[in-house]
């Protein structure tokens, strides 16, 4: 292992353990293997906007890992997946969890494709097209986005693919106190989130359907 795969593992590892983690061995190496994929489809495909390791191990894959601990359901669809964040994360460190990541642009679903089967993500599942359009032979238990939309437009889209007493998970920024103005507090359950070595606050956004 060089220097630099090192610096950037033990990176990863410091931001878990930080975050009490307890990630295996195994996990760790899935999750830099998707890192190096990630770095080599986005020099050709553009996959995301952050280009360097260190800063891609911090944006996206330690504030994926935020959220892990505040998933208690047994499946769930991560619509405007992207490159994978969340989902592609929940998936490779919670092998009970069913995943479905979603996402109309064929490049990213493609990519997610390939992780699925370099990493032989058995509970990984891969859609291309939009939300709107999609019929789930069986409604999720939660459905996560992640910089996708509003929180209303988020909830009118996929209402349809949410079971009846599921939950509505949104990763937001600080901006998302403003959004929730529109909600009775009862609506919603706001958690920040501890994302180490980001200095910027975030949060979840936990929504019963029941509720909404």
């Amino acid at each position: 292992m060089n220097d630099s795969i090192k610096k950037d593992r033990n990176l990863l590892v410091e931001g878990c353990r930080l975050m009490s983690l307890n990630l295996s061995e195994q996990m760790i190496d899935h999750l830099m293997q998707y890192l190096n994929l990630m770095e080599k489809w986005n020099r050709v495909y553009n996959l995301t906007a952050i280009r360097e390791r260190d800063e891609m191990i911090k944006f996206h894959l330690l504030d994926s890992l935020s959220i892990l601990n505040h998933v208690h359901v047994k499946t769930v669809l991560d619509v405007g997946s992207g490159a994978g964040f969340p989902g592609i994360v929940l998936a490779i460190t919670n092998p009970e969890l069913q995943v479905t990541v979603m996402d109309s642009v064929n490049k990213k679903t493609s990519f997610m494709q390939q992780v699925k089967s370099e990493l032989a993500l058995t509970n990984l599942f891969v859609v291309n097209g939009r939300v709107e359009d999609y019929q789930p032979s069986k409604l999720f238990e939660a459905i996560i986005t992640r910089a996708f939309s509003s929180i209303k437009n988020m909830m009118l889209l996929t209402q349809h693919a949410l079971e009846k007493k599921g939950v509505w998970l949104a990763m937001k920024s600080k901006e998302v106190k403003e959004e929730l103005a529109a909600f009775k507090q009862n609506q919603y359950t706001l958690i920040a989130l501890d994302v180490p070595f980001i200095n910027a606050e975030r949060y979840l956004v936990q929504l019963n359907k029941e509720n909404n």
